[in-house]
């Protein structure tokens, strides 16, 4: 009898951490370096082969979700932006070429989330699948003329299914508001699009994500 009234506590503070949330967060993102292709270039019948490594991207997210005890279900919407200031042209062997380029990522995520305790301090890991639109503004020489006037080489992107795995911590600082840490592994695959010729393109779009947020619970 008196383990179990001890206990009533616990599960009634379990209880009343259950319902509705929204969280929002600020983004940092470092994708993975991607070899791209570029159909009939430079010469119709060839293909350029590049290697593009990105900058530090940021962004951020938002989140509706509802706790049922120790897991969680949530709808999320975030943009990222990441960028490059060079691309390397491996075929035709040019080497390093300046360029100003923006890779955009819009995503739609369904997540789902266990949390590993109860309490003031939270960790957590999840995983999530949805959808990302990556857009791609590609401005640079071409390859392999690295001299000449840059120019528009691709402005276009493509919608694919994306997933990501996560994980973090909760820190509760009242008794509805948490700040929340989080890493996030996201990949939507290999984008095929079109550059300006309406030649196909492609690049990788993977990486990693560190998100600093504040939950609220309603």
């Amino acid at each position: 009898f008196l383990t179990s009234t001890a206990a009533l506590p616990a599960m009634a503070q379990a209880q009343d951490e259950d319902g509705w949330y929204a969280s929002a967060s600020v983004t940092v993102a470092q994708l993975e370096s991607t070899e791209g292709t570029i159909a009939n270039a430079p010469a119709p019948g060839s293909t350029v082969r590049t290697s593009n490594a990105f900058e530090t991207g940021f962004g951020g997210q938002v989140a509706l979700g509802r706790r049922f005890g120790a897991f969680r279900i949530e709808a999320e919407a975030g943009y990222v932006r990441s960028t490059q200031d060079s691309y390397v042209s491996i075929a035709p062997p040019t080497g390093s070429i300046v360029a100003d380029v923006k890779e955009d990522e819009l995503r739609g995520m369904v997540n789902g989330y266990f949390d590993l305790t109860r309490g003031a301090v939270q960790p957590y890991l999840g995983a999530g699948a949805g959808v990302a639109r990556v857009d791609v503004d590609f401005f640079a020489p071409r390859a392999p003329f690295p001299t000449e006037a840059p120019r528009q080489l691709i402005k276009d992107g493509e919608t694919r299914f994306a997933y990501q795995f996560i994980g973090g911590v909760a820190v509760r600082v009242a008794p509805k508001v948490a700040f929340t840490l989080q890493y996030r592994w996201l990949d939507a695959g290999t984008i095929h699009a079109k550059d300006t010729r309406g030649e196909a393109i492609t690049r990788d779009h993977r990486g990693h994500h560190v998100d600093l947020g504040l939950r609220l619970r309603f």
